[in-house]
């Protein structure tokens, strides 16, 4: 009897389990409204025109670059008492009903502040974005992100290529991004935002 009822636990965990595994996926949130209605955490998703994307845990290199920047950025804030604050990923901001990002960091002044409002998210454009290009994000940093963060006044654009050791950083004129500066394998790249700010390549990669 004692053998039974142990055999029967078993199978009853082992069909537990497989009921557990055949459960799909979460269903990726259809609306912003649905996204910010999940719980905190995992999994991050981007609405990039509409479209929910999902957002992969970065590779270590990637989190190196970031490390790397927010150090500097926040750094020369403190030594110059320059008043904002710079936030790395991850970080919703809000900019159309159907464009809600999180770029790998930003930076917003204290003249910007009201988009921080309601100390959850960014609703509007930070002065400064800094995107880390990979394999499945690339093609979006590089064209529609892009083209909000113009449209919407973000001041500034930094890309950063890691395979090619190169970072690009985009000024928003009155004829939009135009390119104020990039640097490859050697050399700095410099904020205009942030006048003063000026960063080696190596302090970047290293």
């Amino acid at each position: 009897m004692e053998e039974t009822m142990e055999a029967v636990v078993e199978y009853e965990l082992a069909e537990a389990q497989e009921e557990i595994t055949r459960k799909p996926a979460r269903k990726p949130p259809e609306s912003v409204a649905e996204y910010l209605a999940m719980p905190e955490g995992a999994p991050y998703f981007q609405f990039i025109n509409g479209e929910a994307i999902e957002m992969a845990a970065p590779i270590l290199l990637h989190q190196h670059i970031i490390s790397n920047l927010n150090f500097y950025f926040v750094l020369f804030l403190k030594q110059h008492h320059i008043a904002g604050t710079v936030y790395p990923a991850p970080v919703d901001v809000y900019f159309t009903e159907t464009d809600y990002f999180q770029p790998d960091l930003v930076f917003v002044s204290n003249k910007r502040s009201e988009i921080l409002e309601n100390r959850k998210n960014i609703k509007g454009a930070p002065d400064l974005v800094v995107e880390v290009l990979s394999p499945s994000t690339g093609y979006y940093d590089l064209s529609h992100k892009k083209a909000i963060y113009e449209q919407e006044g973000v001041r500034e654009y930094w890309l950063v290529y890691p395979n090619e050791l190169r970072v690009e950083v985009l000024q928003n004129t009155e004829n939009g991004f135009v390119v104020l500066n990039q640097a490859r394998k050697t050399g700095a790249v410099r904020s205009a935002v942030l006048e003063g700010f000026t960063l080696e390549i190596a302090e970047i990669f290293e």
